[in-house]
């Protein structure tokens, strides 16, 4: 494997809150956890400690606020995105549906951001932790979920990773 140079795309190294509408380069990240890029190629940044979602507007090259008020917290939606409580997201999955879903770790649920409708609802877990059952999504618990992924089939893959598994939920 051939290797090149690597360098900062994005943030700091500051473990400051990121502002709404900043710069790409020269503004501090909060911990960020996870990327995916849309079919336009914008990013999707979860932000563990700041608690929050960003959109990069690669053409503006800027960051704009998608999810969380930055408190951590949890209800079950829906609600709008912005203002919802978040708890240590780490995973962030684009669709072609118009969604972006969330591994939202420490309250142990995938939630669903409709870029569309700027609304967010959880789509699996209850939002204790443990295993299972598997019947209803929402019923389901998890245990600190880490990744998330859905395909092209609008299938969502799950690392519940102190379950010790990869779910999917259709």
């Amino acid at each position: 494997m051939k290797t090149g140079a690597i360098a900062t795309w994005a943030g700091t190294g500051e473990k400051k809150p990121t502002p709404d509408g900043a710069p790409l380069q020269g503004t501090p990240l909060w911990g960020p956890r996870a990327i995916d890029f849309d079919a336009k190629g914008n990013a999707y940044l979860a932000l563990r400690e700041g608690n929050k979602v960003f959109r990069i507007d690669m053409a503006a090259r800027k960051l704009e606020h998608l999810a969380g008020s930055g408190e951590k917290g949890y209800a079950p939606g829906p609600e709008p995105a912005k203002t919802a409580k978040l708890n240590g997201p780490k995973g962030v999955a684009w669709s072609r549906d118009g969604g972006l879903y969330l591994a939202d770790t420490e309250s142990h649920t995938i939630r669903r951001i409709d870029l569309k409708t700027g609304m967010i609802a959880t789509v699996a877990g209850s939002g204790a932790a443990g295993d299972g059952p598997e019947t209803s999504p929402l019923e389901c618990k998890m245990k600190r979920p880490h990744g998330v992924y859905v395909d092209k089939k609008g299938v969502v893959y799950i690392g519940d990773s102190e379950a010790h598994r990869v779910r999917r939920l259709r």
